[in-house]
């Protein structure tokens, strides 16, 4: 696929997963049947990309896959999604992927994964990308390549991040957006409530800090407080919903929306991905968004 200038270049995992809708986790030695077993792509990165492409966003995604049948299989899903993969480079180790096994008695999931232990350099349509995006967004693995891509916080694309994993020390000045979960904000400032620590960070970096809380919505720091419910709706599985909500809130702030509308709307996309197994197959798209935030009114 040939460069062409996109809003955000999303930088980080790409996997190809298998995920199994059970009632009960089998206990040693013991087979359980399936309600549902499906193949899915996954990966933090991969999933905004994804989300992204379906709400009108152009949207290019760089990161590493193997020279296999999941790597080749990642590249028809982008395709179909329009995402550009000119920046995906093949790496020397087996596309990343993860075996998923979602429980409804637990209202929960066991993942077994495989990972790349090496992310191939970035090309130069990767380069090239990043230069031109309004935007990078970034997960755990691609916030620790922007050095490699000449970027940082001021200097090229403003920069979100997803801020899901093990972001206890990160310094929050580095991006112009952080995005953390409710969870890694209590590791980040223990004793801390949540409206007090987003803003201590937020005020601290000159940035925006949003936190999200699940099924209850997402609070954010942009000079004064913001706050957004979530939405109800028939969960069949929660896998990659914080994924969606990231691609989804930058969707927003590239559109240009008001902070509490951005909300909003980022908590209704990730709502209704949970109507799928898997975590791409029921993102909406803008005109299904737009008709289900209509009723809601």
């Amino acid at each position: 696929m040939p460069v062409s200038k996109v809003q955000v270049v999303c930088i980080g995992v790409i996997t190809m997963d298998t995920i199994a809708l059970v009632d009960k986790y089998p206990a040693a030695d013991e087979r359980v049947l399936a309600d549902e077993i499906t193949r899915g792509g996954g990966g933090p990165a991969a999933v905004a990309a994804v989300a992204l492409a379906r709400l009108g966003i152009s949207t290019a995604i760089v990161g590493t896959i193997g020279d296999d049948a999941d790597g080749r299989e990642i590249l028809e899903i982008f395709k179909r999604e329009g995402v550009d993969t000119s920046g995906i480079s093949i790496g020397s180790t087996a596309t990343a992927g993860s075996v998923i096994v979602v429980s409804k008695e637990h209202s929960a999931r066991a993942i077994s994964t495989r990972q790349p232990v090496i992310q191939a350099p970035a090309n130069e349509s990767a380069k090239k990308l990043v230069a031109e995006a309004q935007w990078v967004h970034c997960d755990h693995v691609g916030i620790n390549r922007l050095s490699e891509l000449g970027i940082t916080r001021g200097h090229g694309p403003k920069i979100s991040f997803d801020a899901g994993y093990g972001v206890e020390n990160f310094d929050v000045a580095l991006v112009d957006l952080f995005v953390p979960t409710d969870r890694q904000m209590a590791l980040r400032h223990p004793g801390l409530a949540l409206k007090d620590a987003i803003a201590l960070d937020a005020q601290s970096a000159g940035n925006i800090v949003v936190a999200t809380s699940g099924s209850e919505g997402s609070v954010a720091f942009k000079d004064a407080f913001i706050s957004a419910p979530g939405f109800t709706v028939d969960v069949v599985s929660t896998l990659g919903a914080g994924d969606v909500f990231h691609g989804a809130l930058m969707a927003q702030v590239v559109e240009g929306r008001p902070m509490a509308e951005a909300l909003r709307r980022a908590n209704a996309v990730a709502a209704l991905s949970c109507r799928g197994l898997d975590g791409q197959s029921a993102i909406p798209t803008l005109q299904e968004l737009n008709t289900y935030l209509e009723a809601q009114s």
